[in-house]
């Protein structure tokens, strides 16, 4: 159950987040104007902030081979040659 503190703290997320942008989108929001843990977490999840390559076999071989990010996030077949 939450704390009537934290239930304060959702609601003024809610608000700020209705009144920064008009489509309420948590992103266009900065994670630092948010109160509650919920709330930051929920940016955190929708927004994408922790995206990081996956460190695997075929990605460090393409890294030592001198492949950028850009054309080792996309697939051999969808790139232009």
């Amino acid at each position: 159950m939450k704390t009537f503190k934290e239930h304060l703290a959702i609601i003024y997320d809610e608000h700020l987040i209705a009144e920064m942008s008009p489509k309420s989108n948590i992103c266009d929001v900065p994670i630092g104007k948010l109160r509650s843990p919920l709330m930051k977490q929920m940016h955190k999840d929708k927004c994408g902030e922790n995206k990081k390559e996956k460190d695997s076999p075929m990605r460090r071989a393409a890294k030592k081979a001198g492949m950028s990010r850009k054309n080792r996030d996309s697939l051999y077949n969808e790139r232009e040659q």
